[in-house]
């Protein structure tokens, strides 16, 4: 199956990926210190529409931070062409449950400035197909 770039990267306002600023980069693999970034993040400004990169289910929210409620996120569970896939959303907020389709608003995205200060404003995607990790940017190209 061909997939095509994210439609939530090309509604972005930068939709590039997150380059070095003091907390690292954004790519997929970047180091982590002891471990890699198993997501893209994809910059974004706050308040920004963050849109559903595949077919699916919102199941449930995401919480990227115990014991810090301000930020949040979603979790996507594939249907259709995209069963079997999983994609979680962070730094997204007034985040929806339900099912969505490609394309359809699933949230804002947050400012991450209080937490992080210096870094550029983004969305983390992770992507997980049969619970293994997936570089997003193979996954659906690198259109941003």
């Amino acid at each position: 199956m061909t997939r095509q770039a994210l439609p939530v990267f090309h509604r972005i306002t930068s939709g590039s990926v997150r380059g070095k600023d003091r907390w690292g980069t954004g790519y997929f693999g970047a180091s982590r210190g002891g471990r890699s970034h198993q997501g893209l993040d994809v910059s974004a400004m706050p308040g920004e529409s963050v849109l559903s990169p595949i077919d699916g289910v919102v199941i449930r929210e995401a919480r990227p931070y115990k014991g810090d409620a301000r930020y949040k996120g979603l979790v996507i569970q594939g249907s259709g062409d995209w069963a079997g896939y999983e994609v979680k959303l962070f730094y997204v907020a007034k985040s929806l449950l339900g099912k969505v389709a490609a394309g359809d608003v699933v949230g804002t995205a947050q400012d991450l400035e209080p937490r992080y200060p210096g870094i550029t404003n983004h969305v983390h995607l992770e992507v997980r197909r049969n619970g293994k990790v997936v570089d997003p940017a193979k996954l659906f190209g690198a259109g941003f």
